[in-house]
């Protein structure tokens, strides 16, 4: 019976969702394959721990603040702004190539940040519209399946061309597949359906921008209590944390890109598979919480020993444990906010992303006070346990 369910759910996610799937394989393998060594490559151009922080800083805030602040003169609809996005993530690569010094530091994650606001709010804006209430657990799964599974190769991959060719053939190779990405847009209209059904304006009328006077932001966090906005918070901070700690990490521990590929596609498939199994069960039994709980235990347990890591192998085999966890956090928050907010999907996604967004400046502004206080990145490890710990207080 379950094993009927299950292949229902990949023929129908093959039939309704296969092209949506292609663009986010395109993004997937950018993304997997080159910004995994971003930061390695800064280190290698010179750069120090605070200087790689301020890098990912710079991303996080351009985020949040497209999200607060977007007007309709941004975006007008999801195929301008999914290939705007697009743009932003080939320009990206192009300008770490082309750029040193500390324009190095801070013009390219500008674009970087601005690709995340303008392909991720209206792509998950179109996943809640095109999944229902009784499937949608399993669905969003397989979506979040895609970077991890991608993930199993791409980083070593990664790792090999750079040995081999460079780090700008790998940078021109994730330039061209954002490009591509576009193209397969265009050439299948993907996007026509959708463009006349929502339209990124009405998506924006949600957030509300006094001038006058101090501006302020009004999100609109109808139907999403207190627990669920903090949950998504934390894993915001966790986020801000990892992004910035686990590629240096594991470039310490392997001492080349080659090592820290195999280490980065070593964590990427972790539990991400499990999210689809316990998708169709919270399907059926309509509990989402429990998993996330579980999940955000036993996933801070493994981080928190993770952080008192001596060498290699003590790293890897922690942090491997730590992703089969905590790869079920993001797919069923998400799953449970778009329950809760039915009604209001389009401000859903956009609560999502600022709460975020707004965790991963703490996370990267915690990361950076440890370093200026010279503890060693490790240590980092245990702000992100403590974040996933507080996650357990979902119901």
């Amino acid at each position: 019976m379950f094993q009927t369910q299950f292949k229902h759910y990949f023929i129908e996610l093959a039939h309704r969702h296969g092209h949506m799937i292609a663009v986010q394989v395109f993004v997937g393998l950018a993304n997997t394959l080159a910004n995994s060594f971003a930061l390695i490559y800064l280190v290698r151009q010179g750069a120090d721990y605070l200087a790689c922080s301020l890098f990912v800083l710079m991303a996080v805030v351009t985020s949040t603040l497209l999200v607060a602040f977007a007007s309709r003169t941004i975006v007008k609809s999801f195929v301008s702004s999914i290939i705007t996005s697009l743009a932003c993530l080939s320009g990206y690569y192009v300008m770490l190539m082309l750029l040193d010094g500390w324009w190095l530091i801070l013009v390219p994650p500008i674009l970087f940040g601005a690709y995340i606001v303008t392909f991720w709010v209206p792509y998950n804006v179109l996943i809640m519209h095109i999944t229902s209430r009784s499937k949608r657990g399993a669905i969003i799964g397989s979506y979040f399946l895609i970077f991890p599974l991608i993930g199993v190769a791409t980083p070593a991959l990664g790792g090999l061309i750079i040995l081999f060719s460079g780090y700008e053939v790998l940078f021109a190779a994730a330039a061209v597949l954002a490009a591509l990405d576009v193209v397969f847009i265009l050439r299948f209209r993907v996007l026509r359906e959708m463009r006349r059904r929502i339209i990124i304006p009405e998506l924006l009328q949600s957030l509300k921008v006094n001038m006058v006077g101090n501006p302020h932001i009004d999100l609109d966090l109808k139907c999403v209590d207190w627990r669920l906005r903090w949950s998504l918070f934390a894993e915001g901070i966790q986020d801000g944390i990892f992004w910035i700690l686990i590629p240096l990490i594991s470039f310490e521990f392997a001492k080349t890109e080659e090592g820290a590929g195999s280490y980065l596609s070593l964590f990427a498939l972790g539990g991400a598979v499990m999210t689809i199994v316990l998708g169709l069960l919270s399907d059926r039994l309509k509990e989402r919480a429990h998993p996330v709980r579980v999940g955000a235990s036993f996933g801070a347990v493994s981080v928190l020993f993770a952080s008192m890591a001596t060498g290699a192998a003590h790293f890897a085999s922690a942090m491997s444990i730590a992703y089969f966890w905590i790869a079920m956090i993001p797919s069923f928050l998400f799953t449970m906010l778009l329950d809760r907010m039915e009604r209001y999907k389009k401000k859903g996604v956009l609560v999502r992303e600022f709460l975020l967004d707004a965790g991963r400046i703490v996370g990267v502004a915690m990361t950076i006070v440890m370093l200026l206080l010279h503890f060693r990145l490790e240590a980092g490890m245990a702000i992100a346990a403590v974040a996933l710990s507080t996650i357990t207080i979902l119901r």
